[in-house]
């Protein structure tokens, strides 16, 4: 073969090499993904550590009156004055309503006169009965006749026992008559008016008062709060904060309801607060914290380090060889932007960022950047 042939065919040879490597280098990555040699997925991770946590719940409740009355008439009868005005603060036994009593007091009259004419009459027969025995004595009469004298005197005994209780059951109509204050506090609207007929049995009151100092505010916690809450009240480690729009006040916790809600799930609690200017207003709602003790060594982690699942919530653990498991969790609550949990120990590799697309037992690769960022949010909280 000529030089000039052998030059051209070396020149096509290695013309034809570099076009096979370059055809090569491009067909190698789609066969690479084809056959399932994807790059692992990159995740942020954290640490999960201990902290001596104060316990704290939020809650809204609104505000009660530790004590209310409303105020009926217990017998029916006209209305002849009104002896307050509407919001007025009264005082136990202050005088609030006067019924007319002229039909009552001419019961109580006819009362008492019945009582003293078996009075009388019983007078007469006990004088009776003295001088028949006198005379039985002194054998002018039989003993028969004492029997009947004696019966005579004990029925009239016992009918002015009864016409007594009826004097008194009219005295008590003619108290009635009178309706005071039962307790302190600040009255309601006034629903009648001097000449309004008070019945029993009303559906509206005459008037209500509401007691304002001290005052109360119910609320109510998830039932998973219930032990904490109530070890703590218990050693008399809890305290009631509301917010008044930036003026907070503190109470004590005063009431733990005997029963949870199998309805929602949840324990009724009520604080009591004093409130001598008159801030606390029944029927308002508030804001509440509660402060139930201290958590020690509490496990917490980024509150988007917990996922939800069909059987509860759980986190992907890293191994050593970067394999991530599902590991089952407890949420005991979110406080300080912090995720309070059961079921991990302190100083576990947990993924916080990139964990959607996780499934256990899939190796992953940590994104340094997002792991020291997690650390550092995780220490500045």
């Amino acid at each position: 073969m000529k030089k000039p042939s052998r030059l051209i065919l070396g020149i096509a040879a290695v013309v034809v090499a570099a076009a096979a490597g370059l055809a090569w280098k491009q067909w190698a990555p789609a066969a690479t993904a084809k056959s399932g040699g994807k790059p692992p997925p990159l995740v942020g991770v954290t640490t999960s550590r201990t902290l001596d946590l104060p316990v704290r719940f939020a809650a809204q409740g609104h505000i009660v009156p530790l004590n209310q009355v409303d105020i009926r008439p217990q017998v029916t009868g006209v209305i002849r004055t009104v002896n307050f005005r509407e919001g007025d603060e009264v005082k136990p036994g202050q005088l609030l309503f006067e019924l007319d009593a002229s039909d009552v007091v001419a019961q109580m009259r006819r009362a008492e006169a019945q009582a003293n004419q078996i009075h009388a009459q019983l007078n007469e027969a006990t004088r009776d009965l003295n001088r028949t025995l006198q005379l039985v004595k002194s054998g002018f009469m039989s003993a028969a006749v004492v029997d009947t004298a004696r019966s005579k005197a004990e029925s009239l005994q016992a009918q002015f026992k009864a016409a007594q209780a009826d004097v008194e059951s009219a005295r008590v109509r003619v108290g009635y008559m009178r309706i005071v204050a039962p307790i302190a506090g600040k009255t309601g609207a006034v629903v009648v008016h001097p000449g309004s007929l008070a019945q029993i049995g009303d559906a509206a009151p005459l008037a209500s008062i509401v007691q304002f100092d001290p005052i109360a505010v119910e609320f109510t916690l998830p039932e998973r709060d219930l032990a904490a809450v109530r070890d703590a009240h218990a050693a008399g480690d809890t305290e009631v904060s509301i917010d008044l729009g930036g003026d907070t006040r503190t109470g004590t916790l005063s009431f733990m309801d005997n029963r949870v809600n199998t309805g929602n799930g949840t324990i009724g609690l009520k604080a009591s607060f004093a409130n001598a200017d008159r801030h606390l207003w029944p029927g308002a709602y508030v804001r509440v914290a509660l402060s139930a003790g201290t958590t020690k060594n509490a496990v917490v982690l980024p509150p988007q380090a917990v996922l939800e699942g069909p059987d509860g919530n759980f986190v992907f653990q890293v191994d050593a060889d970067k394999h991530v498991v599902s590991q089952p969790v407890t949420l005991l609550r979110i406080q300080d932007h912090n995720a309070v949990v059961d079921g991990l120990r302190s100083g576990e590799t947990v993924v916080v960022e990139g964990a959607r697309s996780l499934r256990s037992g899939m190796t992953v690769a940590i994104d340094s950047a997002a792991a020291a960022s997690a650390a550092t949010n995780g220490a500045a909280r």
